[in-house]
C-alpha cells in the first residue's frame, strides 16, 4: 500500500508545469515552448527566457506569447524599436480586420489598458501602475485552447502583418518555431463562468 501511495505522489509531483506568471502583470509565460522556455543545462526544467515582461522589456525571440487566462487567446509581442528605444508591442487578434487590411492600429503598445490601473474612469486615463492579474488556482497547468490550432493559424497573419507595416525581419519565429515537437492537447478548463 505504501509503494502505491508513494507512487501516485510521485507521478504528480513529476507531471510538466505548463505556465510561469510573469511580474509585474502576472500574465502567463509558455513553459512548453522550447524556444521561449529552454531547458536549464543542470535541471532539465523550462526557464523562461526572460523574468518579467513591462513594456521596455527587450524580447531575445519574437514573436513571444503570453496568456492572459481571462481571454481565449495569446497575445503575440514584438520588439519595436523607434527614436526613443525599445518597447513591447502586442497582437490582438481581436483587432485583427476580417478584409485582411494590415494597418497600425492592430498593434497596441505593452501592456494592455485591462492589465494598468485607471486613475480617472471619467476621462479614461490609465497609467503604468500595474493591476496584477489575479490567476485561478492551478493556473500552471490551465490549457483551455489548443496552442497548435491558434499558432497555426494566427502567427502567419501576424508575422506578415508585422513586415508589412514596420519592416521585413527574417527572424521572426513561425508557428513551428514556438510549437514543441511532441505536444499532447488535452482539455484541461478553469473556473466555471457565471450563467447569467
Amino acid at each position: 500500500m505504501t509503494v502505491i501511495i508513494t507512487i501516485c505522489m510521485f507521478s504528480s509531483k513529476t507531471e510538466a508545469q505548463l505556465w510561469q506568471a510573469l511580474p509585474p502583470y502576472n500574465v502567463l509565460w509558455p513553459l512548453w515552448s522550447p524556444i521561449l522556455s529552454p531547458a536549464d543545462p543542470v535541471t532539465g526544467v523550462p526557464t523562461p527566457l526572460i523574468t518579467e515582461l513591462r513594456k521596455d522589456t527587450v524580447l531575445p525571440v519574437q514573436p513571444a506569447l503570453v496568456w492572459n487566462p481571462d481571454l481565449p487567446y495569446f497575445y503575440l509581442l514584438y520588439n519595436y524599436t523607434n527614436y526613443y528605444g525599445t518597447t513591447v508591442k502586442y497582437w490582438d487578434p481581436t483587432e485583427y480586420p476580417a478584409i485582411g487590411v494590415y494597418n497600425g492600429a492592430i498593434w497596441q503598445d505593452w501592456p494592455p489598458k485591462s492589465l494598468l490601473q485607471i486613475i480617472n474612469p471619467f476621462i479614461n486615463t490609465y497609467v503604468s501602475i500595474p493591476a496584477a492579474l489575479s490567476l485561478p488556482v492551478g493556473y500552471e497547468n490551465l490549457i483551455t485552447i489548443d496552442p497548435y490550432l491558434w499558432l497555426n493559424w494566427f502567427v502567419p497573419f501576424a508575422n506578415v502583418a508585422w513586415e508589412d507595416w514596420f519592416a521585413i525581419d527574417p527572424d521572426l519565429l513561425t508557428a513551428a518555431d514556438l510549437l514543441p515537437v511532441d505536444w499532447v492537447y488535452s482539455y484541461t478548463f478553469g473556473p466555471v463562468a457565471p450563467v447569467i
